[in-house]
Protein backbone atom coordinates (compact mmCIF):
# COMPACT_ATOMS: atom_id res chain seq x y z
CA UNK A 1 0.00 0.00 0.00
CA UNK A 2 2.83 2.31 0.86
CA UNK A 3 4.50 1.71 -2.42
CA UNK A 4 1.25 2.17 -4.21
CA UNK A 5 0.46 5.50 -2.51
CA UNK A 6 3.99 6.78 -3.21
CA UNK A 7 3.59 5.86 -6.84
CA UNK A 8 0.30 7.73 -6.97
CA UNK A 9 1.90 10.80 -5.41
CA UNK A 10 4.71 10.70 -7.95
CA UNK A 11 2.23 10.35 -10.80
CA UNK A 12 0.17 13.29 -9.46
CA UNK A 13 3.35 15.33 -9.07
CA UNK A 14 4.36 14.50 -12.60
CA UNK A 15 0.94 15.43 -14.00
CA UNK A 16 0.92 18.73 -12.07
CA UNK A 17 4.42 19.56 -13.40
CA UNK A 18 3.30 18.89 -16.94
CA UNK A 19 0.20 21.01 -16.36
CA UNK A 20 2.32 23.88 -15.03
CA UNK A 21 4.57 23.62 -18.10
CA UNK A 22 1.56 23.69 -20.40
CA UNK A 23 0.22 26.76 -18.63
CA UNK A 24 3.58 28.54 -18.82
CA UNK A 25 4.15 27.93 -22.56
CA UNK A 26 1.71 30.56 -23.81
CA UNK A 27 3.32 33.10 -21.45
CA UNK A 28 6.76 32.62 -23.01
CA UNK A 29 5.35 32.73 -26.58
CA UNK A 30 2.97 35.63 -26.02
CA UNK A 31 5.36 38.36 -27.39
CA UNK A 32 5.60 36.49 -30.70
CA UNK A 33 1.82 36.41 -30.96
CA UNK A 34 1.70 40.16 -30.29
CA UNK A 35 4.35 40.89 -32.93
CA UNK A 36 2.57 38.68 -35.45
CA UNK A 37 -0.74 40.35 -34.74
CA UNK A 38 0.73 43.82 -35.16
CA UNK A 39 2.35 42.77 -38.44
CA UNK A 40 -1.02 41.62 -39.75
CA UNK A 41 -2.64 44.91 -38.68
CA UNK A 42 0.06 46.97 -40.42
CA UNK A 43 -0.19 44.83 -43.56
CA UNK A 44 -3.95 45.29 -43.72
CA UNK A 45 -3.55 49.06 -43.21
CA UNK A 46 -0.93 49.26 -45.95
CA UNK A 47 -3.14 47.40 -48.42
CA UNK A 48 -6.07 49.63 -47.47
CA UNK A 49 -4.07 52.80 -48.12
CA UNK A 50 -2.74 51.39 -51.39
CA UNK A 51 -6.25 50.48 -52.48
CA UNK A 52 -7.47 53.94 -51.49
CA UNK A 53 -4.85 55.61 -53.67
CA UNK A 54 -5.55 53.26 -56.58
CA UNK A 55 -9.27 53.99 -56.33
CA UNK A 56 -8.45 57.68 -56.66
CA UNK A 57 -6.22 57.02 -59.66
CA UNK A 58 -8.67 54.80 -61.53
CA UNK A 59 -7.74 52.90 -64.69
CA UNK A 60 -4.17 53.61 -65.79
CA UNK A 61 -2.35 52.86 -69.00
CA UNK A 62 0.56 50.43 -69.01
CA UNK A 63 3.86 52.11 -68.16
CA UNK A 64 6.70 51.03 -70.45
CA UNK A 65 9.09 51.98 -67.64
CA UNK A 66 7.48 49.62 -65.11
CA UNK A 67 6.51 52.47 -62.80
CA UNK A 68 3.47 52.13 -60.53
CA UNK A 69 1.45 55.27 -59.90
CA UNK A 70 1.44 55.22 -56.11
CA UNK A 71 4.46 57.55 -55.72
CA UNK A 72 4.50 59.68 -58.90
CA UNK A 73 0.90 60.78 -58.33
CA UNK A 74 2.10 62.59 -55.20
CA UNK A 75 4.54 64.69 -57.22
CA UNK A 76 1.91 67.26 -58.18
CA UNK A 77 0.78 68.06 -54.64
CA UNK A 78 4.36 68.14 -53.35
CA UNK A 79 5.62 70.27 -56.25
CA UNK A 80 2.82 72.78 -55.78
CA UNK A 81 3.89 73.25 -52.15
CA UNK A 82 7.46 73.97 -53.32
CA UNK A 83 6.66 76.47 -56.07
CA UNK A 84 6.74 73.72 -58.66
CA UNK A 85 10.49 73.21 -58.18
CA UNK A 86 11.21 76.26 -60.35
CA UNK A 87 13.59 79.13 -59.87
CA UNK A 88 13.49 82.45 -61.66
CA UNK A 89 16.36 84.10 -63.49
CA UNK A 90 16.66 86.56 -60.60
CA UNK A 91 17.08 83.77 -58.06
CA UNK A 92 19.63 81.95 -60.20
CA UNK A 93 21.58 85.18 -60.67
CA UNK A 94 21.63 85.68 -56.88
CA UNK A 95 22.84 82.12 -56.31
CA UNK A 96 25.70 82.62 -58.75
CA UNK A 97 26.63 85.99 -57.22
CA UNK A 98 26.74 84.44 -53.74
CA UNK A 99 28.84 81.50 -54.93
CA UNK A 100 26.18 78.93 -54.00
CA UNK A 101 27.31 75.41 -55.00
CA UNK A 102 25.17 74.64 -58.03
CA UNK A 103 25.31 72.59 -61.21
CA UNK A 104 23.72 74.19 -64.29
CA UNK A 105 22.82 71.96 -67.24
CA UNK A 106 21.70 73.50 -70.54
CA UNK A 107 19.81 70.92 -72.63
CA UNK A 108 19.65 72.97 -75.84
CA UNK A 109 21.34 71.81 -79.01
CA UNK A 110 24.98 72.97 -79.38
CA UNK A 111 24.81 74.77 -82.74
CA UNK A 112 22.48 77.21 -84.46
CA UNK A 113 21.50 80.79 -83.76
CA UNK A 114 19.51 79.62 -80.74
CA UNK A 115 21.99 76.96 -79.62
CA UNK A 116 24.31 76.71 -76.65
CA UNK A 117 27.44 77.78 -78.52
CA UNK A 118 25.74 80.96 -79.73
CA UNK A 119 25.21 82.09 -76.14
CA UNK A 120 24.64 80.59 -72.71
CA UNK A 121 24.81 81.34 -68.99
CA UNK A 122 28.43 81.33 -67.78
CA UNK A 123 29.28 78.07 -66.02
CA UNK A 124 26.51 75.97 -67.61
CA UNK A 125 27.23 72.48 -69.00
CA UNK A 126 25.74 71.55 -72.36
CA UNK A 127 24.01 68.14 -72.42
CA UNK A 128 21.65 68.05 -75.45
CA UNK A 129 18.20 66.90 -74.35
CA UNK A 130 18.18 63.64 -76.29
CA UNK A 131 21.44 62.62 -74.56
CA UNK A 132 20.36 63.29 -71.00
CA UNK A 133 19.67 59.62 -70.38
CA UNK A 134 23.37 58.96 -71.04
CA UNK A 135 24.27 61.75 -68.65
CA UNK A 136 22.00 60.25 -66.02
CA UNK A 137 23.94 56.99 -66.11
CA UNK A 138 27.44 58.54 -66.05
CA UNK A 139 29.64 57.11 -63.29
CA UNK A 140 32.79 59.07 -64.24
CA UNK A 141 33.68 62.13 -66.29
CA UNK A 142 34.33 61.58 -69.99
CA UNK A 143 33.84 63.27 -73.36
CA UNK A 144 32.07 61.60 -76.27
CA UNK A 145 31.28 62.76 -79.79
CA UNK A 146 27.53 62.33 -80.33
CA UNK A 147 24.95 63.05 -83.02
CA UNK A 148 22.89 66.19 -82.48
CA UNK A 149 20.22 68.05 -84.44
CA UNK A 150 21.04 69.24 -87.95
CA UNK A 151 22.79 66.02 -88.98
CA UNK A 152 26.04 67.02 -87.26
CA UNK A 153 28.11 65.69 -84.40
CA UNK A 154 29.50 67.48 -81.37
CA UNK A 155 31.65 66.56 -78.37
CA UNK A 156 29.67 66.34 -75.13
CA UNK A 157 31.19 66.12 -71.67
CA UNK A 158 29.33 63.68 -69.44
CA UNK A 159 29.81 63.56 -65.67
CA UNK A 160 28.11 62.07 -62.57
CA UNK A 161 25.21 64.19 -61.38
CA UNK A 162 25.62 65.57 -57.84
CA UNK A 163 23.15 64.05 -55.42
CA UNK A 164 23.35 66.54 -52.59
CA UNK A 165 23.63 69.98 -54.23
CA UNK A 166 21.12 71.86 -56.44
CA UNK A 167 20.89 71.09 -60.15
CA UNK A 168 19.29 73.72 -62.40
CA UNK A 169 18.17 72.50 -65.84
CA UNK A 170 17.41 75.00 -68.60
CA UNK A 171 16.36 74.94 -72.24
CA UNK A 172 15.10 77.44 -74.80
CA UNK A 173 11.76 78.36 -73.23
CA UNK A 174 11.33 76.09 -70.19
CA UNK A 175 9.80 72.95 -71.75
CA UNK A 176 12.58 70.36 -71.79
CA UNK A 177 14.09 72.28 -68.89
CA UNK A 178 11.01 71.41 -66.81
CA UNK A 179 10.39 67.83 -67.95
CA UNK A 180 13.94 66.82 -67.06
CA UNK A 181 14.09 68.15 -63.46
CA UNK A 182 10.64 66.65 -62.79
CA UNK A 183 12.08 63.19 -63.47
CA UNK A 184 15.26 64.02 -61.53
CA UNK A 185 13.10 65.03 -58.55
CA UNK A 186 11.34 61.67 -58.64
CA UNK A 187 14.74 59.97 -58.59
CA UNK A 188 15.85 61.97 -55.54
CA UNK A 189 17.97 64.79 -57.00
CA UNK A 190 17.64 68.41 -55.83
CA UNK A 191 16.64 69.54 -59.30
CA UNK A 192 15.02 72.78 -60.43
CA UNK A 193 13.84 74.19 -63.74
CA UNK A 194 14.70 77.71 -64.88
CA UNK A 195 11.38 79.52 -65.34
CA UNK A 196 10.82 80.44 -69.02
CA UNK A 197 14.22 78.93 -69.90
CA UNK A 198 17.29 80.86 -70.99
CA UNK A 199 14.92 83.24 -72.80
CA UNK A 200 14.37 84.92 -69.45
CA UNK A 201 18.10 85.47 -68.90
CA UNK A 202 19.11 87.78 -71.75
CA UNK A 203 17.45 89.20 -74.91
CA UNK A 204 20.17 87.48 -76.97
CA UNK A 205 18.71 84.13 -75.93
CA UNK A 206 15.04 85.05 -76.26
CA UNK A 207 12.89 82.71 -78.38
CA UNK A 208 9.47 83.92 -77.22
CA UNK A 209 7.46 85.62 -79.98
CA UNK A 210 6.41 89.22 -79.43
CA UNK A 211 2.71 89.69 -78.59
CA UNK A 212 2.11 91.00 -82.12
CA UNK A 213 2.98 87.55 -83.49
CA UNK A 214 0.66 85.63 -81.17
CA UNK A 215 -2.47 84.33 -82.90
CA UNK A 216 -5.57 84.83 -80.78
CA UNK A 217 -7.47 81.56 -81.23
CA UNK A 218 -11.06 80.93 -80.02
CA UNK A 219 -11.75 80.98 -76.29
CA UNK A 220 -14.66 80.04 -74.06
CA UNK A 221 -15.39 81.93 -70.87
CA UNK A 222 -17.21 80.91 -67.74
CA UNK A 223 -16.75 78.71 -64.70
CA UNK A 224 -15.28 75.25 -64.98
CA UNK A 225 -17.70 72.47 -65.81
CA UNK A 226 -15.63 69.70 -64.23
CA UNK A 227 -16.61 66.78 -62.03
CA UNK A 228 -15.83 66.81 -58.33
CA UNK A 229 -12.08 66.67 -57.72
CA UNK A 230 -10.33 64.64 -55.05
CA UNK A 231 -8.05 66.54 -52.69
CA UNK A 232 -4.33 66.61 -53.63
CA UNK A 233 -2.30 63.54 -52.72
CA UNK A 234 0.96 64.36 -50.94
CA UNK A 235 3.70 62.37 -49.24
CA UNK A 236 6.83 60.53 -50.26
CA UNK A 237 6.98 60.89 -54.04
CA UNK A 238 10.61 59.79 -54.50
CA UNK A 239 11.21 56.63 -56.49
CA UNK A 240 14.91 56.53 -55.64
CA UNK A 241 18.22 56.66 -57.50
CA UNK A 242 18.00 52.97 -58.38
CA UNK A 243 15.24 53.79 -60.89
CA UNK A 244 17.65 55.77 -63.06
CA UNK A 245 18.46 52.83 -65.35
CA UNK A 246 14.75 52.22 -65.96
CA UNK A 247 13.87 55.79 -66.96
CA UNK A 248 17.00 56.59 -68.97
CA UNK A 249 15.16 55.82 -72.22
CA UNK A 250 12.70 58.65 -71.58
CA UNK A 251 15.01 61.10 -73.32
CA UNK A 252 15.77 58.67 -76.14
CA UNK A 253 12.05 58.07 -76.74
CA UNK A 254 11.31 61.76 -77.22
CA UNK A 255 13.94 61.94 -79.98
CA UNK A 256 11.66 60.76 -82.75
CA UNK A 257 9.88 61.94 -85.89
CA UNK A 258 6.82 64.02 -85.02
CA UNK A 259 3.77 64.78 -87.19
CA UNK A 260 3.33 68.26 -88.61
CA UNK A 261 2.50 70.67 -85.79
CA UNK A 262 4.18 68.50 -83.14
CA UNK A 263 7.79 68.80 -81.99
CA UNK A 264 10.24 67.67 -79.36
CA UNK A 265 9.82 67.36 -76.46
CA UNK A 266 6.22 66.11 -76.76
CA UNK A 267 4.76 69.50 -77.72
CA UNK A 268 1.94 70.57 -80.04
CA UNK A 269 1.50 74.01 -81.59
CA UNK A 270 -1.69 76.02 -80.99
CA UNK A 271 -2.68 75.77 -84.66
CA UNK A 272 -2.15 71.99 -84.72
CA UNK A 273 -4.21 71.59 -81.53
CA UNK A 274 -7.06 73.66 -82.97
CA UNK A 275 -7.09 71.46 -86.07
CA UNK A 276 -6.91 68.25 -84.02
CA UNK A 277 -9.89 69.26 -81.87
CA UNK A 278 -12.12 69.20 -84.96
CA UNK A 279 -10.73 65.86 -86.17
CA UNK A 280 -12.14 62.35 -85.86
CA UNK A 281 -10.26 61.46 -82.68
CA UNK A 282 -9.73 64.76 -80.86
CA UNK A 283 -7.28 64.92 -77.96
CA UNK A 284 -8.37 65.48 -74.40
CA UNK A 285 -7.34 68.94 -73.22
CA UNK A 286 -6.51 69.30 -69.52
CA UNK A 287 -6.15 72.87 -68.26
CA UNK A 288 -3.86 72.99 -65.22
CA UNK A 289 -4.52 76.61 -64.28
CA UNK A 290 -6.51 77.78 -61.26
CA UNK A 291 -10.30 77.89 -61.29
CA UNK A 292 -10.32 81.68 -61.52
CA UNK A 293 -7.89 81.81 -64.45
CA UNK A 294 -9.80 79.05 -66.22
CA UNK A 295 -13.05 81.03 -65.88
CA UNK A 296 -11.47 84.07 -67.55
CA UNK A 297 -10.99 82.10 -70.75
CA UNK A 298 -10.12 78.57 -71.86
CA UNK A 299 -10.07 76.24 -74.85
CA UNK A 300 -13.54 74.93 -75.63
CA UNK A 301 -14.08 71.42 -74.28
CA UNK A 302 -11.09 71.47 -71.95
CA UNK A 303 -11.29 70.04 -68.44
CA UNK A 304 -9.98 72.14 -65.57
CA UNK A 305 -7.81 70.17 -63.13
CA UNK A 306 -5.46 72.51 -61.23
CA UNK A 307 -1.86 71.27 -61.23
CA UNK A 308 -1.79 70.34 -57.53
CA UNK A 309 -4.93 68.18 -57.94
CA UNK A 310 -3.82 66.24 -61.02
CA UNK A 311 -2.26 63.27 -59.24
CA UNK A 312 -5.40 62.54 -57.23
CA UNK A 313 -7.65 62.80 -60.29
CA UNK A 314 -5.96 60.70 -62.96
CA UNK A 315 -9.24 58.82 -63.36
CA UNK A 316 -10.45 61.83 -65.39
CA UNK A 317 -7.68 61.33 -67.96
CA UNK A 318 -8.04 59.06 -70.95
CA UNK A 319 -5.58 56.15 -70.88
CA UNK A 320 -5.81 55.73 -74.68
CA UNK A 321 -6.35 59.16 -76.27
CA UNK A 322 -3.83 61.97 -76.59
CA UNK A 323 -3.85 64.22 -73.53
CA UNK A 324 -2.80 67.83 -74.18
CA UNK A 325 -1.76 69.78 -71.09
CA UNK A 326 -2.29 73.52 -70.86
CA UNK A 327 -0.86 75.94 -68.28
CA UNK A 328 -0.17 79.67 -68.01
CA UNK A 329 3.13 79.45 -69.85
CA UNK A 330 4.34 75.87 -69.97
CA UNK A 331 6.23 75.06 -66.77
CA UNK A 332 3.41 73.21 -65.01
CA UNK A 333 2.32 71.38 -68.14
CA UNK A 334 5.89 70.30 -68.94
CA UNK A 335 6.32 68.77 -65.49
CA UNK A 336 2.94 67.08 -65.73
CA UNK A 337 3.79 65.72 -69.17
CA UNK A 338 7.00 64.13 -67.89
CA UNK A 339 5.24 62.34 -65.03
CA UNK A 340 2.28 61.25 -67.17
CA UNK A 341 4.63 59.93 -69.88
CA UNK A 342 6.40 57.82 -67.25
CA UNK A 343 3.02 56.39 -66.27
CA UNK A 344 2.13 55.52 -69.88
CA UNK A 345 -0.15 58.38 -70.96
CA UNK A 346 0.03 59.83 -74.49
CA UNK A 347 0.71 63.27 -73.05
CA UNK A 348 1.66 66.43 -74.93
CA UNK A 349 2.24 70.06 -73.96
CA UNK A 350 0.65 73.08 -75.61
CA UNK A 351 3.70 74.84 -76.97
CA UNK A 352 4.59 77.76 -74.67
CA UNK A 353 1.27 77.52 -72.91
CA UNK A 354 -2.04 79.33 -73.08
CA UNK A 355 -0.32 82.67 -73.67
CA UNK A 356 0.48 81.66 -77.27
CA UNK A 357 -3.12 80.51 -77.78
CA UNK A 358 -4.39 83.93 -76.80
CA UNK A 359 -2.40 86.95 -75.63
CA UNK A 360 -5.44 87.99 -73.55
CA UNK A 361 -4.66 85.23 -71.02
CA UNK A 362 -1.08 86.08 -70.17
CA UNK A 363 2.01 88.09 -71.00
CA UNK A 364 5.12 87.16 -72.91
CA UNK A 365 8.03 87.08 -70.40
CA UNK A 366 10.48 89.96 -70.67
CA UNK A 367 14.17 88.92 -70.64
CA UNK A 368 16.71 90.26 -68.16
CA UNK A 369 20.13 91.55 -69.16
CA UNK A 370 22.29 89.08 -67.25
CA UNK A 371 25.65 88.17 -68.81
CA UNK A 372 26.08 85.42 -71.42
CA UNK A 373 29.09 83.82 -73.06
CA UNK A 374 29.50 82.20 -76.46
CA UNK A 375 31.34 79.09 -77.59
CA UNK A 376 31.54 75.51 -76.33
Amino acid sequence: MVGTSQQKKQRRKGRSGITRQLVRMPKTSRPWWIIGGLAIVFAVAAFWLLGRNLRKVGVLPQSSYGIAATKPIRYFGDAAMHRDYQITAETLHQWLALGTPITMIDVRQPSGTEGFNFGHIPGAHNIPLQWFGTELMATHSYTKVVAVDGGVTAPVHFFPLPRHTPIVVMCYDGDGGEMTPAILRLLGYQAYGLTDGVSSWNPLLNVWPPPSQVTNLPLTKGAANSPHLNAPVTGNDVLGFTWASKVRNYWTNLNRTYPIGYSRPWTISPQALLAALSGRNPPQVIDLRSRSHFAQGHIAGSVNIPFADLGANLSLLSPTRQVVLVSRTLQDSAQACAVLRLLGYHAYVLQRGIVTWSSMLGTIPAPHHYPVVAGP
